[in-house]
């Protein structure tokens, strides 16, 4: 793991010497498949399922196919919260919604005033999660980027760990500032979204998606998680590529 000039963390698996290993993983995760035929990451359908996440027609409002969605996350949606979010508060809901940037505005476009803690997309973040129905930090990070998919990131324990944060507290700001932070002499945003192409992604897989993919991947102390990821990088002869990225975190 590296730093840049402000100390923000640059994740070891983003960096150019891992790129071949990067590029299998982020394969893996969306074009892996079980024997029965599904897929090896339900995470690889949170894009598409019940919809595509960027359709215009619901850009101001939560849907049944965003809480399905989310549910590819290993999210379980109480039932009072879907109850909460599509129906009793579905309206200051979508007035938040509303309010966010549109479509299209990506994290690293977007100003202070747009994801700052008095802005609109901050008062729905705490709208989500002050229902005290279930949903957390990361259910309410999930169903954010589940609408805003090129704007919010991703929040779970293994990103705040790799990232080196004990709370979803500043979490779009340290983004914002990797996804500007130059990496082999481009943004890292535009690095991971060249990897999606060069993938062979569909163009609703965006950068902060790549991000949440690779480290969640790399990182994972899941066992099942851990040992795909060796498997891939002891077929690059890369057997040694995981030790040195979980060394670097120290």
């Amino acid at each position: 793991m590296t730093a840049d000039s402000a100390g923000r963390t640059m994740p070891a698996i983003l960096e150019p010497e891992f790129a071949p290993l990067a590029a299998e993983l982020l394969r893996d995760y969306y074009t892996g498949t079980k024997s029965n035929g599904q897929p090896l990451f339900t995470g690889a359908r949170f894009e598409s399922l019940g919809g595509p996440w960027n359709d215009p027609a619901n850009a101001g409002r939560f849907t049944a196919g965003d809480l399905l969605a989310v549910s590819c996350l290993s999210i379980d949606l109480p039932g009072a919260a879907a109850i909460r979010i599509l129906e009793t508060q579905t309206g200051p809901m979508g007035e938040r919604l509303a309010a966010m940037p549109r479509l299209g505005v990506p994290l690293w476009e977007a100003s202070d005033s747009e994801i700052g803690g008095d802005s609109a997309a901050a008062e729905l973040w705490w709208l989500l999660r002050g229902g005290r129905d279930g949903i957390g930090r990361v259910t309410a990070s999930k169903l954010m980027a589940r609408k805003r998919a090129d704007l919010i990131p991703v929040y779970d324990r293994v990103i705040g760990s790799a990232l080196g944060l004990t709370s979803a507290e500043g979490h779009w700001e340290t983004m914002r500032q990797l996804m500007l932070t130059s990496v082999d002499g481009v943004p890292l945003h535009q690095r991971l979204g060249t990897m999606a192409v060069d993938t062979g992604l569909a163009p609703l897989v965006t950068p902060l998606r790549v991000f949440d993919v690779l480290v969640w991947y790399a990182y994972n102390p899941n066992s099942t998680v851990r040992a795909g990821a060796q498997r891939l990088a002891d077929e690059l002869s890369e057997s040694g590529a995981l030790s040195q990225i979980w060394d670097a975190r120290a």
